[in-house]
């Protein structure tokens, strides 16, 4: 997830970051059956660098990374680098000694409301190795000062970006995403409650 300072810029309180972005986050925790076996879940934040909050085997169960999520603080940065970011989570957050299981899908959902403006040249490149190591890629950008198109060429598809018009709008594309994450977690399109993965948010 992003934790630059522009998620709360004009935000005193910031619910931007502390109700709609980590609400975002905890609403698809809440849609998943989590445990070792089935999903796991880690989160990666990023501003002028990238950073792990926790990664996927740390928590098993839905309550405990919902209380994770909820406890995340921001970090405020001035910058996004989306190239640090992507390769974290293809080397660290999707590793073995991290939790990742061999075989089962990886999935990762980035969610952004600016554009990279560090590493700027190696954002598409970090996004080609990490589909290639066979991560699935969703991106949301929310507001204006996105660049759809560098948000349409890191995803895994074209079609896995969305777009919120602003934070508050952030949870409408909340269901959409979880059924196209779905299509990849398990046969036939099954809802991701009954399917093993891993699934990283940024």
């Amino acid at each position: 997830m992003d934790e630059t300072s522009s998620i709360v810029a004009g935000n005193p309180s910031q619910d931007n970051w502390y109700v709609r972005m980590l609400g975002f986050a905890s609403n698809i925790v809440r849609g998943l059956s989590i445990s070792p076996d089935l999903v796991q879940i880690g989160v990666l934040t990023f501003s002028n660098s990238a950073r792990a909050r926790f990664y996927l085997n740390r928590y098993r169960n839905s309550a405990d990374v919902i209380a994770a999520i909820k406890r995340l603080t921001i970090g405020l940065g001035s910058n996004t680098n989306l190239a640090d970011t992507l390769r974290m989570a293809r080397t660290q957050l999707f590793s073995s000694q991290n939790g990742a299981r061999t075989g089962v899908p990886k999935i990762l959902i980035l969610i952004t409301d600016g554009t990279a403006d560090i590493e700027e040249r190696r954002t598409i490149p970090e996004a080609d190795a990490t589909k290639a190591a066979g991560i699935q890629i969703f991106t949301v950008g929310i507001g204006i000062e996105i660049k759809e198109e560098q948000l349409r060429a890191i995803a895994t598809l074209r079609s896995y970006f969305y777009f919120a018009t602003n934070f508050a709008t952030i949870v409408n594309v909340l269901q959409r995403l979880i059924t196209s994450c779905g299509t990849i977690a398990g046969p036939t399109g099954i809802s991701l409650n009954h399917c093993e993965s891993e699934i990283q948010h940024f």
